[in-house]
Order: structure tokens, then C-alpha cells, then sequence
């Protein structure tokens, strides 16, 4: 008699995601899943999320040459303090 091996774990895997996919929405799953957020927001900002490494952007475009950066990050390299970084940048 063969030796049957267990259902593929592939397959069951699958079956999750697409269940939690239905369940979710696609568009909340992709968030989950790939951990990112990115939206326009009033005012001409932009933001963006980053859920996995606590990271926070807003950028605003004032015009060809002028940016607006506000940078939030919660995980900080070797200490437990906030960063948060203002930046306003000119091309010339």
C-alpha cells in the first residue's frame, strides 16, 4: 500500500487567502498584507504608511523646484525615542 502524503499545504494556503480575501475586501487585504499605505490627502499632501516599519511620510509638491517633507519614525536605531524630520527642499 503507498505511503499518502498530507494534503498540500499550498493548496490550504491558498484557500485562506482567497477566504480572507472575500472576507476583507481587496483593498484592505493588500494593506495587510504588503504592510504599505499610500494616499492623496487635502491640501496637495501626500502620505504615506508603512505599518511594519512605523514609519509615517507626508510630502507636499509646491511646484517644480519646492518640497515639503514631514518624517515620522517610531522605531529608531539603538534607542527608544521618536524621529521626526522636517525637511523643506529647493532645486535650483
Amino acid at each position: 500500500m503507498p505511503n499518502w502524503s498530507k494534503p498540500d499545504t499550498l493548496i490550504k494556503a491558498f484557500a485562506k487567502k482567497a477566504g480572507l480575501i472575500d472576507l476583507l475586501g481587496e483593498d484592505l487585504y493588500s494593506v495587510l498584507e504588503s504592510g504599505e499605505v499610500e494616499q492623496d490627502m487635502p491640501f496637495g499632501l501626500t502620505s504615506r504608511l508603512d505599518l511594519r516599519g512605523q514609519n509615517i511620510n507626508l510630502h507636499k509638491q509646491f511646484d517644480k523646484n519646492l518640497m515639503f517633507d514631514i518624517d515620522i519614525n517610531k522605531r529608531a536605531p539603538g534607542g527608544y525615542r521618536d524621529i521626526i524630520r522636517l525637511g523643506v527642499t529647493k532645486k535650483f
